[in-house]
């Protein structure tokens, strides 16, 4: 294959795929470590946002006021990427729901910490909410702390987190192809630089071969090709004399 390549070709292909494997490979990781850092952002944030509300739903919960829960559901719908949010009684019965139905299955079992479900869509978390956290919010009631008031559940869309990961990835193709673009014209400059100098070689040689004995090549700009051009000019001036 290089055998049938010219200078400017075997210039463009060992400046260019050495460049284009290694912004592959850059490019790949760094887009990679950029989706992991997103995806590991949404999942935090879930986990505070769900433990923002357990104190603050959990005086509604101790007396069943629906109404502020409904209206506490209704405001966090306002937080980042949140598509769900619902209040549960202590038997997973609904006090209040804001948003659509959710997309993933409630996480399984009845863990007194939080719980989360992932999928491609979305991100469901269940936290449950117990008298401590009422006593957080400032209702301090004896021998509460470690009742169950019920549950927060919420969901996280990953709509957001995609939609930053494609502008992610669109800014690093955008990255590299103006890389390999910039590489390549460096690339066609330097093959000119050679492929210039090695016409006028060619045709002074074939010149040469003609009879005009008096053909000379001046310099050609870098010490090997000065060289080469010496050479052949003091053959030139040789078979002139001779």
């Amino acid at each position: 294959m290089l055998k049938n390549l010219g200078i400017k070709g075997r210039v463009l292909l060992l400046t260019l795929l050495p460049v284009s494997l290694m912004a592959s490979v850059l490019g790949g990781y760094f887009t990679w470590l950029q989706q992991s850092e997103l995806q590991s952002q949404l999942l935090q944030r879930g986990e505070m946002i769900a433990e923002q509300l357990a104190p603050l739903v959990a005086p509604a919960m101790g007396r069943h006021d629906t109404a502020l829960l409904a209206r506490i559901a209704t405001e966090s719908l306002e937080q980042q990427d949140v598509r769900a949010v619902a209040f549960l009684n202590a038997n997973h019965e609904p006090l209040a729901h804001a948003g659509p139905i959710m997309l993933n299955q409630a996480p399984l079992g009845s863990s007194t910490h939080l719980q989360q479900r992932t999928d491609n869509d979305a991100t469901r978390y269940l936290l449950p909410v117990f008298g401590r956290h009422r006593n957080l919010a400032g209702d301090v009631i004896p021998n509460e702390a470690h009742r169950l008031l019920g549950w927060v559940e919420l969901e996280l869309s990953h709509n957001g987190m995609l939609l930053r990961s494609y502008r992610n990835l669109f800014a690093s193709l955008l990255l590299i192809v103006t890389g390999l673009v910039l590489t390549t014209l460096l690339a066609l400059r330097m093959s000119r630089t050679i492929n210039a100098p090695l016409g006028q070689i060619k045709q002074a040689v074939a010149q040469l071969k003609d009879g005009h004995l008096e053909t000379r090549l001046p310099p050609l700009g870098s010490h090997e090709l000065d060289e080469l051009a010496s050479g052949i000019n003091r053959m030139a001036e040789t078979l002139h004399n001779a």
